[in-house]
């Protein structure tokens, strides 16, 4: 699964945003000074060297939660209109290797909430009344929220468009089961027409950095997301200063994989939202409309 000898230092974990504002729920409590990521190994010397150094100044009532063996995973989804998309394919996937499944519905109008209902690993689900997909922040909150009621050990957040990799799913349980990272990142990939191929260029490179969706929950502690109407990080802003691992699993992204008409809806969809490139960039935007993008091969294993 990872290469401990490889030890290129990654600090491109979950992505910190400078300048924010912010409302914090909870009390804040002492937390580490840097951020801590492993260098691609997974380690038991790297895990080891950082109890000796971040970790020994945190508070005990972060520590005593770590634990290894016995976590409780819960993935949480924000979900909109999902009914013949990939809903159905994601529930049955995550339902093999999660635990639990909590669901926060942004007010659909097709019978999303129907889909989810036939889930019995979906535990929690909220319909909201109104949507909130404009003021994304505040939906990724109100999941937050909702994953955190149901007692979680580590959470997962996946979009309703994301298969995790055989190699990833059986992975994930070894990757909790530890006692001293707290958050785990992943590549994730852009599928492109299918699931054939995967676009790779200037502007489309998700996969050479490392996407952070997989956290330990500690209560008490404080988190928050930073209050952004489009392209809000997946976890808590938070959640940056904690020790994480970052790995080489894969994780397929399925949002682009569909028919030029439905990439042409999402662009449309983007520009309505963010017309100025507030939240985004617009070069970015338009990119998505590129008759002959540059298309690698999938391959699934490393």
């Amino acid at each position: 699964m990872l290469d401990p000898k490889k030890r290129r230092q990654h600090v491109n974990g979950p992505i910190v945003h400078r300048d924010i504002r912010s409302e914090a729920t909870h009390t804040p409590i002492e937390t580490p000074e840097s951020l801590h990521a492993d260098p691609e190994g997974q380690g038991d010397q790297y895990a080891a060297k950082h109890q000796e150094t971040g970790l020994s100044r945190e508070p005990f009532s972060i520590r005593r939660v770590r634990k290894s063996q016995g976590n409780k995973l819960t993935a949480m989804l924000q979900v909109r209109n999902e009914r013949g998309r990939y809903l159905e394919e994601v529930l049955n996937d995550l339902s093999e290797f999660v635990d639990e499944i909590v669901i926060v519905d942004d007010a659909s109008t097709d019978g999303t909430p129907d889909i989810c209902r036939a889930y019995p690993k979906v535990v929690r689900l909220e319909v909201l009344e109104k949507p909130l997909f404009a003021e994304e922040w505040r939906l990724r909150n109100a999941l937050w929220q909702a994953a955190a009621g149901t007692s979680p050990d580590w959470l997962l957040s996946v979009d309703a468009d994301e298969l995790y990799s055989t190699e990833a799913k059986k992975a994930i349980r070894a990757l909790i089961n530890q006692e001293h990272s707290d958050w785990i990142a992943f590549r994730f990939y852009d599928m492109w027409g299918g699931r054939t191929h995967y676009r790779e260029d200037n502007l489309w490179g998700l996969h050479r950095r490392h996407t952070a969706s997989l956290v330990r929950y500690m209560p008490g502690y404080p988190y928050f997301y930073p209050q952004q109407n489009h392209h809000v990080p997946r976890l808590p802003l938070p959640c940056t200063v904690l020790p994480g691992i970052s790995t080489e699993l894969k994780v397929q992204h399925l949002g682009w994989a569909g028919s030029l008409e439905d990439r042409v809806r999402k662009y449309l969809r983007y520009k309505r939202i963010d017309p100025h490139g507030e939240w985004g960039s617009l070069e970015h935007y338009e990119s998505i409309l590129d008759p002959e993008p540059r298309l690698i091969p999938w391959k699934e294993e490393q």
